[in-house]
């Protein structure tokens, strides 16, 4: 019983954590294309073409693939998922992809209270230290003396509603599949995306399209991924692991946009690594002890 609830637990860490870097180099791919398009129509085809890519599935089983046990937290979700990518996608046109990252990661925080709040799960003085560690750590990364704009806004507020979605998401995975959680969540994104996008139209050239499709593959490859993490861990535990994201964005943000890691960046990712890897530690201990 303990080892399979440590090899649950692994496999839930190892989903965030390639969850996570599939979620960067789409945001990297957001980034470069918004030179070129407006993010209100990025955002359109980022969650349209989702039904692309989970159409071979609803062929092989039928709509029974994304039967939802909630409609009502479906739409919820969908509504916050829509206002959550404009801002996310608008919001990345406007700052450096690894500051763009590193105010995302108050989304732990955010999540973490609703999930006590909400979910009802326990989270120890311990863990919370290891939260702030991390949090601290990204404080580190953006500066005190950064000078907020309606990007770091719009961010901000991508990220509580983020925090929003995932909760929802996870009281979601109680009954209902990946497939389904991950198809209601790029549908209810569609009317919001279209409605924002008839303002700004610019119709997408064919190599456009390609960036659009991969741009949804790896955002829904990496949704997948973090719901299947969330539907074998518990919230409180495995978002904070997706601070190891800073690593990725820093790394692209250097080979693509030219951006070169400073000393605060080495340090705050220094916390943010000892953050995560202290809270994995204290729950495989734990899942030793029963």
């Amino acid at each position: 019983m303990a080892n399979n609830k440590r090899l649950l637990l692994i496999r839930a860490i190892l989903f965030m954590m390639v969850g996570g870097l599939s979620m960067v180099l789409m945001q990297a791919s957001v980034k470069l294309l918004s030179d070129a398009l407006h993010p209100f129509v990025i955002t359109l085809f980022r969650a349209f073409l989702v039904f692309i890519i989970i159409l071979p599935v609803l062929l092989w089983r039928g709509l029974g693939a994304v039967k939802t046990s909630s409609v009502k937290l479906q739409v919820i979700r969908g509504s916050v998922g829509g206002v959550c990518m404009l801002c996310m996608f608008t919001g990345f046109s406007l700052v450096s992809l690894p500051e763009a990252t590193s105010l995302l990661f108050t989304v732990p925080i955010f999540a973490t209270i609703l999930s006590v709040i909400f979910l009802n799960e326990r989270v120890g003085i311990k863990r919370w230290g290891a939260i702030f560690l991390g949090f601290s750590g990204i404080l580190l990364i953006a500066r005190p003396d950064i000078s907020f704009n309606l990007g770091h806004l719009l961010l901000l507020s991508a990220a509580i509603a983020w925090s929003i979605s995932i909760v929802i998401a996870k009281k979601l995975t109680e009954k209902d599949t990946i497939i389904s959680i991950t198809f209601w969540q790029a549908m209810g994104c569609v009317p919001l995306g279209l409605i924002a996008s008839l303002f700004v139209w610019e119709t997408p050239s064919f190599t456009q399209l390609l960036y659009l499709l991969g741009i949804a593959g790896l955002g829904t490859f990496g949704h997948a991924l973090i719901y299947a993490s969330l539907k074998l861990g518990k919230v409180s535990v495995l978002l904070p692991l997706d601070y190891i994201r800073i690593i990725w964005s820093t790394l692209l943000g250097f080979m693509l946009f030219a951006s070169l890691p400073t000393f605060h960046l080495y340090a705050g990712t220094f916390l943010i690594i000892s953050a995560t890897a202290f809270i994995s530690y204290r729950e495989i201990q734990k899942n030793k002890e029963i």
